[in-house]
């Protein structure tokens, strides 16, 4: 009997073919979340306005204050010069902080995360060492030197390669979530979820029944979520309604009105754990555009990939690291892990995290450590592309070196100033042999980078906002199958894409140049 696919519904029912067609409409909003939104913005805007007030008074009140006020602003900026942060994001802050000189420096000591997040990082490192322990070493031989360098880069951060896992390849979310609703329907034990949005609507009604079903069957049931991503698609009565179920939820990072470093980070992991039998990641969210239920932005294009073996005891842990990090601890990790069977498969298997308790941004290092190492491919599908010199650099180079170097966008922004960003950093690339496309009518939403070595796909953009202010997931690979089911779905996507030329450039618009270069001071924060 042939399965109901999530992604039928509400389109197919009226009769009407919107295959071609873009539809421009909101996600379901509740006015709670938007008051909320805007309570907020204006609560920390006022906060900002205050420092600016106290600082100007006294600028004009104290002749020794514009002394001593320069002196701490050229302090600040030697600090942020010797910091870790991007270029980029070094170049922005000064100039906020030149421009701003009676309250720039303030405003950046306040979000300086080695001050004001220092001891929410070093709970998340305490937590994380004590998910390593109990992390499985496999004896591994590696046939391609690329991939044991990035093993060992990977080992190096805490994530262990693994044999023996099953995999398959999904190219789309509606899809993938046909297969993660057969997967909770199996459940016997326990179900983990983890999203940046939860949103209301026939997606999230489908998944309520089924995990309805199986906490009355004594499943436990955990969901975590980003409060900001969800802030205006997640009400309280959809909250309310999944307690009362008897699911366990936990919000990251919880909006509230205050100027603080931490409202910046956010939690944009994609994980489902069923069972520690098998494990999802992707570009996929709880929502209904991402089955194309709803055609928010065209046609929405995305992928994940499904574990089944060894390697699902990373995303258990990477689950469990989280939810106690938010939270009271978990004594004991043991009870969810090796719970799986193992499979013949001599494939590498890698699954990794990201966020702020790892010394190296780990999900940028992975995408330039793939592009460094190849020497025939590089296909890139990404709904952003806001990097630093170092990803940018490092793509001219291959391109002119012989490389096919293929970047696939969106055709249809979700945000028009990201969008611009992104298509004048892409239309960069032309001029150096980079293949830029965009996909006809579509949303790009999967982050995936391929090369003939290795293959990455996960919640990874290619930006920075996910390189250093986000807590991401993926999975590394090198199947040969899963490289062909990827190799092939970017060749299917490019049959649907246009391709960027000289003579279709955005950027052969003056205006639009001005509008980019603008927008590019803002880029670290996009």
């Amino acid at each position: 009997m042939r399965r109901k696919s999530v992604s039928s519904g509400l389109w197919k029912l009226r009769g009407k073919s919107f295959e071609n067609k873009i539809v421009k409409i909101k996600t379901e909003t509740s006015s709670w979340g938007v008051f909320k939104t805007l309570l907020v913005a204006f609560l920390i805007a006022v906060q900002v306005a205050f420092l600016i007030y106290l600082q100007t008074s006294f600028y004009y009140g104290f002749k020794w204050f514009m002394i001593i006020n320069t002196a701490l602003c050229l302090i600040t900026c030697v600090y942020v010069l010797s910091s870790n942060k991007n270029g980029l994001s070094k170049a922005v802050w000064i100039i906020f902080i030149l421009i701003g000189v009676s309250f720039g420096y303030i405003i950046y000591w306040l979000s300086d995360e080695r001050i004001f997040f220092c001891r929410a990082k070093k709970r998340s490192e305490k937590v994380l060492l004590k998910a390593q322990k109990y992390t499985n070493k496999q004896g591994i031989n590696y046939n391609n030197l690329a991939v044991r360098n990035d093993a060992t880069f990977l080992s190096s951060a805490g994530f262990e390669a693994y044999t023996s896992t099953k995999l398959e390849y999904f190219s789309s979310g509606s899809s993938v979530f046909d297969d993660i609703l057969e997967s909770i329907k199996n459940a016997k034990k326990f179900i983990f979820l983890e999203f940046y949005i939860v949103s209301e609507g026939v997606l999230f009604d489908r998944l309520c029944y089924a995990l309805e079903d199986k906490v009355n069957q004594g499943v436990d049931v955990r969901l975590i979520y980003d409060d900001m991503g969800c802030h205006k698609t997640l009400t309280r009565k959809a909250k309310k309604r999944l307690i009362n179920m008897g699911v366990k939820i936990k919000p990251f990072n919880k909006l509230l009105p205050l100027f603080a470093v931490i409202m910046n980070y956010r939690d944009h992991r994609k994980i489902v754990v069923v069972d520690g039998k098998v494990a999802y990641t992707g570009g996929i969210n709880l929502a209904d555009e991402y089955i194309n239920e709803k055609k928010m932005h065209g046609y929405w294009k995305d992928c994940a990939i499904k574990l089944k073996g060894p390697a699902v005891d990373k995303f258990t842990l990477i689950f469990l690291s989280q939810w106690e990090f938010l939270g009271k601890p978990i004594e004991d990790y043991s009870k969810y892990l090796n719970l799986y069977s193992t499979f013949d498969n001599s494939s590498i298997v890698i699954p990794y995290a990201d966020g702020l308790e790892y010394a190296l941004p780990v999900g940028k290092t992975v995408y330039e450590n793939l592009i460094s190492n190849a020497r025939e491919k590089i296909y890139i599908m990404t709904p952003y592309f806001i990097t630093d010199e170092t990803i940018t650099n490092l793509l001219k180079s291959k391109a002119l070196s012989g490389v096919d170097v293929r970047l696939i966008l969106p055709s249809v922004p979700d945000k028009a100033y990201v969008y611009g960003v992104t298509r004048s950093n892409a239309e960069k690339l032309i001029d150096y042999g980079v293949k830029v496309y965009t996909m006809n009518n579509s949303f790009v939403h999967a982050k995936m980078v391929l090369t003939e070595n290795a293959v990455a796909i996960g919640s990874v953009n290619m930006d920075l906002r996910s390189f250093y202010q986000q807590f991401e997931c993926a999975v590394y690979l090198n199947d040969p199958v899963i490289m062909k089911d990827t190799f092939n779905d970017v060749e299917k996507v490019i049959s649907k894409s246009t391709l960027i030329t000289q003579e279709n450039k955005m950027r052969r618009n003056f205006f639009y140049r001005i509008f980019a270069g603008v927008m590019q001071v803002f880029a670290p924060f996009m």
